[in-house]
């Protein structure tokens, strides 16, 4: 088991298995980690959030109160604030989910999820998966994605939207 623990991280902040917190980082009260974890410098996370299972997160990061983010990759500057949950998804640069932002990973219907690439309908081959936003995707408050949705760089939601398709 591999921990290497340079950052600050609170007495109150439980790391399981393979947790990297780099210096510079901070992890606060209540946050729960299950490896394997990466936090690179500068990245928050907390209070109270739950990391877990092959995420990264990049430099200046911020995974805030009641979040939980599982298998993902969130690029360098983005913000996951409050009460929001992201899993098996990729987040771009400098993208921002609004409070209550929720990603669907799964369906229900045992199938495989699809994503367009290049205007083709392509199974990712996973039963599991989120979404991929690219740079600067905006979300406003209580946003809801389908599984397998792709937003473009610096596209944005509205409050309460339900997103199904890629833009």
């Amino acid at each position: 088991m591999e921990r290497d623990i340079a950052g600050d991280v609170h007495e109150d902040a439980d790391l399981r298995g393979n947790v990297v917190v780099q210096e510079g980082a901070t992890v606060e009260p209540g946050v729960v980690m299950e490896g394997p974890v990466l936090v690179k410098s500068g990245a928050t996370v907390g209070p109270n959030a739950y990391v877990r299972g092959a995420t990264l997160l990049e430099e200046g990061v911020h995974v805030g109160n009641g979040v939980e983010v599982k298998n993902s990759v969130v690029m360098r500057d983005s913000a996951v604030p409050h009460l929001s949950y992201v899993g098996d998804s990729v987040l771009g640069r400098d993208v921002n989910l609004g409070a209550g932002t929720n990603v669907s990973n799964l369906r229900h219907d045992d199938e495989d999820i699809a994503i367009d690439v290049k205007g083709e309908s392509t199974s990712t081959g996973r039963r599991k998966f989120g979404v991929v936003l690219g740079h600067g995707v905006k979300t406003g408050i209580n946003t809801s994605f389908n599984p397998g949705v792709v937003l473009s760089c610096d596209a944005f939601t509205y409050p309460g939207e339900v997103v199904t398709d890629d833009r």
